[in-house]
């Protein structure tokens, strides 16, 4: 649903996408469990008088006997005599949860360790590289000490040429005839794919979808394998039809319309799924609920600077379809007729992080007829059930100890399960507070460009100017930068900047960068300074600035401003850049789009005041 809108970044972000090192595990390991070695003792412990949600129900005062990163034993009575010197959480006050499945994310990056510090002990990825799919089973199938969540994941997409997935700078499987569909499946399964997922979108006038009869076959071809086909839709018709064909669950909620009683009656009768993600939804709507998320003292120190960024991240206006309330109405009635509801956050879309959203969408869903305990269990027992995770998921004897130890009785008020306490990965504890990060180097100049002499794109700290367009991923936007002497400010010199804004990639740029894009990328330091400005004339239109964090690699925090033909001066504050790691700034970016044609600006006197 909102994964094309995902892709407004610029260049700079597609390439560091490419080069990011994916940890992507595989599925069909709950058989095979390795235990630690004896060096690993410290995952034995006790939660005592605790009150335990299990997964599908609330169990007072009771304790929870983990040994050796398993489970061992539950019951309102311990011989503690018998533990010997054994560490104790006590459990006055205290839940103990299932550590949380986040059933849709797109996770790169620092992103199982973003997670995992917040309880969020698995992901279920929805689309990404394959490269190291394979390698890394073995993570999901030892107990042994880890700062990373376990990720189980679809791999690539079932989609077509130019089609949705196809814009993210890297070279994807795509499915160009339906006699092609079958090998297609088969190659994901090769890749160590645990599900498939397919992207439908009949109706979307952006980017070219497979059509009703292909998407059918994926769904058989994956069946005949054993794999779940799940479906990526952002419409009530593409939603019948693929509920009518037989799809195993609907990795979004539309919210284009309310949905009929023939289409409830159908998902319950075919017993499919639905992982709304209602928090991207909220944010696409903009309901601006994260910026309370943001400044919510009971997780913002434990937040890195990525999930501060995409958090803080916003759409630049509502996205037509998704109607938030009409989104929350669909869930209700879903669920009432009996349909199952999991738990998913779409992270890192604007306005979502890894982690903290995942426990944002379990609030949402208990405010969308969800009862607080079945919302607990969309995000526990029923993701781990729909995906066969035999090994996770409950609070039960011989599970693995995915635990998540919260303040308070979140059967009575769903918000407490903001109140983190304590993270169990494997038995073992996880560090929550994270290491004091290190400001940037400090900056030498505020004036990032005026363009007076030769060598003038070459700027301070190792920072240059350069173009940027969609190009890079597979867009067909062109941009050329040029510096030239009697262009600028009253006969200075300026910056030309030409953007070709073609159609051909669902949001369009083309423009300049200034920054340090090279890795490693080093940051710096501008906490000093409270605006960047910049003289700019040019093409009648919207125009945007990005800016970037060398500590983040999620969608960068933009501000729009407008061009006109006479020279004029622009001064965006920093604080309205959301998210932005104001002590690790990487670089800026100018760009046209994504209104199509041709642009061609002038940049003057930029810097930082």
């Amino acid at each position: 649903m909102i994964k094309y809108i995902f892709s407004i970044v610029s260049a700079v972000v597609i390439v560091m996408l490419i080069t990011l090192v994916f940890i992507l595990p595989t599925n069909k390991d709950s058989d095979n469990l390795q235990a630690p070695s004896a060096a690993t003792s410290d995952n034995t412990l006790l939660l005592k008088n605790i009150r335990v949600f299990d997964g599908s129900k609330f169990i007072e005062n009771t304790n929870v006997l983990v040994k050796e990163g398993l489970i061992a034993q539950i019951s309102s009575s311990i011989d503690m005599q018998k533990l010997g010197d054994i560490d104790v959480i006590e459990g006055q006050n205290l839940t103990v949860l299932p550590g949380i499945i986040d059933a849709h994310t797109h996770s790169y990056g620092n992103a199982l360790e973003d997670a995992l510090r917040l309880g969020v002990t698995t992901h279920l990825d929805m689309f990404t590289s394959e490269l190291g799919l394979l390698d890394s089973i073995g993570q999901r199938q030892n107990l042994q000490q880890t700062d990373k969540a376990d990720l189980f994941s679809s791999g690539t997409l079932a989609t077509v040429d130019g089609g949705h997935g196809t814009q993210y700078g890297f070279a994807i499987d795509t499915i160009k005839n339906i006699d092609e569909v079958a090998a297609w499946v088969t190659r994901r399964q090769q890749a160590g794919a645990d599900y498939i997922k397919l992207v439908y979108m009949p109706n979307q006038q952006k980017v070219p979808s497979l059509d009703k009869q292909t998407a059918q076959e994926v769904i058989k071809q994956g069946h005949l394998l054993g794999l779940k086909v799940l479906a990526h839709i952002s419409t009530y018709q593409a939603a019948k039809d693929l509920i009518e064909a037989d799809i195993d669950g609907l990795v979004h909620i539309f919210a284009d319309q309310v949905v009929t009683e023939e289409v409830v009656n159908l998902a319950a009768e075919k017993d499919i799924f639905i992982i709304p993600t209602l928090g991207v939804i909220a944010s696409a709507d903009q309901q601006n609920s994260s910026s309370q998320l943001l400044a919510d003292g009971r997780i913002s120190g434990i937040l890195s600077a990525q999930q501060k960024q995409s958090l803080g991240a916003s759409f630049e206006h509502s996205a037509s379809g998704f109607d938030f309330a009409i989104a929350k109405q669909n869930v209700e009635l879903f669920k009432q007729a009996g349909v199952t509801i999991l738990s998913g956050s779409d992270s890192p879309n604007p306005g979502t992080a890894y982690g903290v959203s995942a426990y944002h969408e379990i609030v949402l869903l208990s405010e969308s007829g969800l009862s607080n305990s079945e919302a607990l269990a969309a995000a526990t027992q029923d993701t781990a059930t729909q995906f066969g995770l035999e090994d996770r998921g409950t609070i039960e004897v011989g599970k693995r100890a995915d635990l998540v130890v919260i303040e308070g009785d979140p059967n009575l008020d769903i918000d407490t399960i903001f109140n983190l306490k304590y993270v169990l990965k494997n038995g073992f504890r996880i560090q929550q507070k994270l290491a004091q990060s290190n400001h940037g180097i400090a900056i030498e100049s505020a004036l990032l460009g005026d363009f007076e002499n030769q060598g003038a794109l070459q700027a301070k700290e190792g920072f240059s100017w350069g173009h940027t367009h969609d190009g890079y991923a597979n867009g067909n936007s062109k941009a050329t930068i040029s510096q030239l002497d009697i262009i600028g400010v009253a006969g200075s010199g300026g910056l030309r900047v030409v953007a070709n804004v073609e159609s051909g990639f669902p949001y369009p740029w083309a423009g300049a960068t200034v920054g340090d894009f090279s890795p490693p990328v080093i940051g710096v330091d501008i906490s000093a300074y409270s605006h960047i400005a910049f003289d700019v004339k040019g093409t009648q239109g919207d125009y945007r600035v990005m800016s970037f964090t060398a500590t983040a690699t999620s969608i960068p925090p933009s501000q729009n401003f407008k061009v006109s033909q006479q020279w004029q001066r622009i001064r965006l504050p920093l604080s309205a850049f959301n998210g932005l790691d104001h002590s690790q700034l990487s670089g800026f970016a100018f760009v046209a789009g994504p209104a199509l044609g041709e642009f061609e600006f002038v940049l003057d006197n930029v810097g930082l005041e």
